[in-house]
């Protein structure tokens, strides 16, 4: 790892982190990493290994979004699960890597697909070291991920892991397809989040598949509805304005600009509800899709003032609550623990999140 790389890796978060001064969703996050805290550790390390190379550039790039300070969401899911289905093999510290390899490959193509400048709260990849560099350190990612599941010698974990890819590819397309179109479609919004968004939590949630195949259904049902929970959760945020406003070019609660997703010509939930509840703002939509992508700062701030105005947010919030508590039924298949308990927390905790 290069000398900028391992400055990055320094100072990612410890785990567990220092308890937060307040109880609520992030206690409930904190109390689950916690739990896990010895793997997680042995998980980072690993990511570091993996984002290793002797092209100096790829692990200063990699970096510079992995050791950002993300929330090790996937990661945590997987150490869970295993401890959960009682699954102690080593290959549980590989899948908890690789699953965050993943999800960082994804998000340095999304930020260049999207123009996206802003990213855990600093500016992107691409932003730092151009485009060509983000997609091609993207692919890096993939290609160690690959290689990594396959060092477990298991090739069920690599089935399962070329067959999320896949999904994750197809989700990425149609979202990229969809982008700009006005139609309120909530089952290609439900297509994208499965394929997109679901597929990679609920493979990291199933531990590759390698626990026991009695637990394993369990655990990807759980994945799966957690991703839905997740993803239309971040949709919600993505209408909570920045401090001092919803202005273009800082960063709002979740680390990238508040609504990027409308001026990028993405339907969300939150949109796709409000615009159902008033034909007029439909039709202001509509006309707002036609024009320049993306959307000029007024015409977006003036539609994101009428979403957050509308009674969407609290409809899609609650449809998120949904999800999660779908995910918490299917736990029951699970011995009681203390794994299975904080699994419930992360549900209650992907919902009630404010970043």
């Amino acid at each position: 790892m290069s000398e900028s790389a391992r400055e990055l890796a320094a100072t990612a978060a410890p785990f567990p982190p220092e308890p937060p001064p307040h109880p609520g969703a992030a206690g409930l996050l904190f109390e689950a990493l916690a739990l896990v805290a010895d793997d997680l550790e042995l998980a980072e390390r690993e990511l570091g290994r993996l984002l290793q190379s002797s092209v100096a550039i790829i692990p200063d790039v990699g970096g510079h979004l992995a050791f950002a300070g993300g929330k090790r969401f996937r990661p945590l899911l997987t150490a869970l699960c295993a401890c959960a289905a009682e699954y102690r093999a080593p290959a549980r510290i590989t899948v908890a890597a690789v699953g965050e390899l993943l999800h960082t490959a994804t998000l340095l193509h999304d930020d260049v697909i999207d123009r996206g400048e802003f990213r855990r709260g600093r500016p992107t990849a691409r932003m730092h070291y151009g485009n060509g560099m983000a997609v091609l350190v993207g692919d890096y990612c993939l290609a160690r991920a690959l290689q990594a599941v396959s060092a477990t010698g298991d090739i069920g974990a690599v089935r399962t892991m070329s067959d999320t890819v896949t999904r994750m590819a197809e989700g990425e397309v149609a979202q990229l397809q969809a982008c700009g179109d006005h139609t309120l479609d909530r089952e290609r919004y439900a297509m994208v989040i499965d394929r997109k968004t679901a597929a990679l939590v609920a493979w990291c949630s199933s531990v590759a598949g390698l626990p026991d195949r009695r637990l394993v259904e369990a655990l990807t049902v759980y994945g799966n509805e957690l991703g839905f929970a997740f993803q239309i959760a971040d949709d919600v945020l993505d209408f909570h304005p920045a401090e001092g406003g919803h202005r273009e070019g800082q960063p709002g609660e979740t680390g990238k600009e508040p609504g990027q997703d409308l001026r990028d010509g993405k339907m969300t939930l939150p949109i796709i509800l409000a615009c159902e509840a008033d034909p007029r703002l439909h039709a202001r939509v509509r006309l707002a899709l036609q024009g320049p992508s993306p959307m000029p700062a007024g015409t977006a701030d003036a539609l994101f003032d009428a979403v957050v105005s509308s009674d969407a947010l609290p409809q899609a919030a609650r449809v998120a609550q949904q999800h999660a508590e779908r995910a918490c039924a299917a736990l029951s298949a699970l011995p009681a623990s203390r794994a299975r308990t904080a699994l419930e927390q992360i549900a209650t905790y992907v919902v009630r999140r404010t970043r």
